[in-house]
């Protein structure tokens, strides 16, 4: 990941936490080197700012016709796939609107990335409440042999990939009408990417679906 050169690709409705990420992408921006493409279409939180209020020097926003976003079970996997096909750096990665990052994510990344043709972080898992539920060492971990769940996968929020797998992939974001668009994004990556390079540290922070917080509150860990 030369020079951090990396697009955060981010379908939004504008929620409230969307500021929250944008403040933790751009603390991370210091060389200028970080490009956000926030993707909307005409599905919008009660709250939402005008797109184009949020553009700066490394943040674009792109606004897609009505219900472009909305594809049955997978909403906002369009968007994501009009997002790959607009990379032009290096490496690309995603960050929902329910996501912040700590300090340090991005060297995180490309310390791990050396070699590496993709890589992924770990996340630490928060309630809609604001309570920390623990570290997603169980589940978005891919292959690894300490999973506790009995399939594979990295969520969309905790892996970085080049930018060429990234356009390969569009059409499986574009296609897909189920709630599934990370797993096809794992084996993707797992079966045309090579080793993947792993931080082994929670670097990214997510709130879960109030339905979910049972489940990662049970399966969580506490560091």
């Amino acid at each position: 990941m030369p020079d951090a050169q990396i697009t955060v690709i981010t379908p939004t409705t504008g929620r409230s936490s969307l500021r929250q990420l944008i403040d933790s992408v751009d603390r991370e921006n210091s060389s200028g080197s970080v490009f956000h493409i926030l993707l909307w279409d005409d599905c919008r939180d009660t709250s939402a700012p005008d797109p184009h209020s949020l553009d700066s020097a490394n943040r674009i926003n792109l606004v897609l016709s009505k219900g472009f976003g909305r594809n049955g079970n997978a909403p906002g996997s369009p968007l994501r796939a009009v997002g790959l096909m607009a990379v032009n750096t290096p490496w690309a990665t995603f960050a929902d609107d329910d996501v912040w990052w700590d300090a340090g994510h991005l060297t995180a990344l490309a310390s791990a990335s050396r070699g590496a043709n993709w890589v992924s972080t770990l996340r630490t898992i928060w309630s809609p409440a604001g309570q920390c539920l623990g570290v997603d060492r169980f589940e978005s971990v891919g292959d690894d042999p300490t999973r506790a769940v009995p399939y594979e996968m990295c969520d969309n929020n905790c892996i970085a990939f080049r930018r060429e797998l990234g356009v390969a992939a569009a059409s499986l974001y574009r296609e897909t009408t189920d709630y599934n668009d990370d797993r096809l994004m794992y084996g993707f990556l797992k079966a045309n990417a090579g080793s993947r390079g792993v931080t082994g540290t929670p670097t990214v922070n997510q709130i879960c679906p109030e339905k979910l917080v049972e489940f990662f509150r049970s399966n969580c860990s506490t560091n």
